[in-house]
């Protein structure tokens, strides 16, 4: 409609908003090309970026008909140099997987592996785009990513981080048996409040998630259990390593319980998904090349050792331990390993504060710089024949562009506060005042609905002087007045209604 209005407004024109598509649709095909053409430059586009960043990786996987006509596209995997080498050199090994929507013609999905550096933030590791989000298409992409990364030769213990949807955790249980595999809370909690809801019971699912120990995680769901035994039974089937901070390994010394970042991910990138696939390929490559410049300057200008979202939980745990007594025991004969992991890591335990963490190790993840790729003119001619694109997935109904919201999630234009409650979202100019049934008074000298209008807290206060038995009728009159707000439309309406003549009296 945006469009629309402004033809109207400059031109002075009225179109139809078909036309409008059908421009717009025109438009963007004569800048980035049209979907036929991108796909018929796919090969070339993926030897150029083999060509330009060496050791990246693009490979597709074509559907070949048996009568030997031009293939189909089907799959493309595509895997950037900087991205591994700063993954692998400064990040801790566990590894977010996920997928979204693409928001073509075509349909299709956009696989995504991301990783987490020193300062907590995500690091895009690789991509894949395949036509539907299940088994066998998780399975090739996660072999691709296995190989590149050399996961299986190196014997460090993986941990992954995943919405166990459509066949992700069959692919990995298969490729990688002896790693941690998380399940991210957000997702797990959605179908638990399906069948229990209430404020209470997510509280309870969460404290037996969040348990720091196995004692408190015993202790959390026995609570759940005397409050709801069929919400403990159906959280005791899985598998409390899968879900539970009290089983998880510190090897990747990460103990987080949502896949927060990959989120995130799907939402940094949301206006390449509506792009052709090269234009979308290219869109994240020049995102990347200047996130890894950007990440990698700014933390050349801090000073502290340790990166600042980890100093500053550190900082705000130090003023927690004010209250705390330190007593002598008599010796140094008990210690215990500061990350938990069995004395694996061998450190000593002044070292509270593990190397990936440091300054030294989020540069090495940025270290690296991802080539600019050429203009088409000057791309590789490839070997391969052209492919074709996938064939158009029109889906009945007006195609949808925002994400379905869970049942348990604020709506549009609401936020959720600490407590859990929704409240609408208010600007400053806009305060939000106590409901009132009584209409104000809009004598001479009554006050005003922008001097009466107060918060919640300030209602509940008693106003000094006033004495409720009528020994100060003003200051009565006056509480009285305050707490009153703006009248409703009711109330105007009733104003306005004409008063009914009386007969005159003889």
């Amino acid at each position: 409609m945006g469009l629309k209005n402004d033809i109207r407004r400059d031109l002075m024109i009225n179109v139809l908003i078909a036309k409008v598509g059908r421009a717009k649709r025109k438009a963007k095909d004569m800048m980035l090309g049209t979907d036929m053409e991108q796909y018929q430059k796919l090969w070339n586009y993926a030897a150029t970026v083999r060509d330009t960043n060496a050791g990246s990786t693009v490979k597709m996987q074509i559907d070949k008909p048996p009568d030997g006509s031009r293939g189909t596209f089907q799959r493309l995997y595509y895997y950037l140099y900087a991205c591994k080498k700063g993954f692998l050199d400064g990040c801790r090994p566990i590894i977010g997987l996920d997928g979204c929507f693409l928001k073509t013609a075509f349909g299709g999905q956009l696989l995504s592996v991301l990783g987490r550096d020193g300062n907590d933030n995500m690091v895009p590791i690789a991509f894949a785009v395949v036509e539907v989000e299940r088994y066998d298409s998780w399975k090739w992409f996660l072999e691709l990513l296995m190989a590149d990364l050399g996961m299986g030769r190196d014997n460090i213990p993986w941990t992954f981080i995943s919405d166990r949807q459509k066949g992700l955790v069959h692919a990995v249980n298969e490729l990688f048996p002896n790693s941690e595999h998380r399940f991210c809370l957000r997702h797990m909690y959605q179908n638990f409040n399906q069948k229990f809801k209430g404020k209470e019971m997510k509280d309870m699912f969460w404290a037996a998630a969040s348990a720091g120990n196995e004692r408190e995680w015993k202790m959390a769901m026995i609570e759940l259990e005397k409050t709801n035994k069929e919400a403990a039974e159906w959280l005791s089937r899985i598998p409390p390593a899968l879900w539970s901070r009290s089983h998880f390994t510190g090897y990747s010394k990460c103990d987080i319980l949502v896949n927060n970042l990959n989120e995130s991910f799907n939402n940094y990138i949301l206006e390449a998904r509506e792009l052709p696939i090269i234009g979308m390929l290219e869109w994240i490559r020049r995102r990347l090349m200047q996130r890894i410049q950007t990440k990698r300057s700014g933390m050349q200008k801090f000073q502290g050792e340790i990166c600042p979202n980890i100093a500053e939980k550190i900082d705000k745990n130090q003023k927690l331990s004010r209250t705390f007594v330190a007593t002598w025991d008599g010796g140094h004969k008990l210690s215990l390993c500061p990350c938990m992991c069995g004395g694996v890591c061998r450190l000593p335990i002044k070292n509270y504060v593990h190397a990936c963490y440091t300054r030294a190790e989020y540069l090495k993840t940025y270290a690296y710089t991802i080539t600019p790729v050429p203009s088409d003119i000057y791309w590789i001619t490839a070997e391969e024949e052209s492919i074709n694109p996938p064939a158009v997935r029109r889906m009945p109904g007006r195609p949808k562009k925002l994400r379905r919201r869970a049942q348990y999630e604020p709506k549009k234009g609401q936020v959720s506060t600490r407590k859990g409650l929704v409240a609408p979202e208010a600007s400053a100019a806009e305060p939000i005042a106590e409901s009132s049934t009584q209409p104000q008074s809009t004598s001479k000298g009554a006050p005003t609905a922008q001097s009466t209008t107060m918060t919640s807290k300030q209602a509940r206060k008693p106003v000094h002087g006033t004495n409720m038995s009528g020994s100060n009728s003003a200051d009565a009159t006056t509480a009285t007045a305050t707490t009153t707000t703006a009248p409703t439309i009711t109330d105007v309406l009733r104003k306005l209604r004409p008063k009914r003549s009386k007969a005159i009296q003889p």
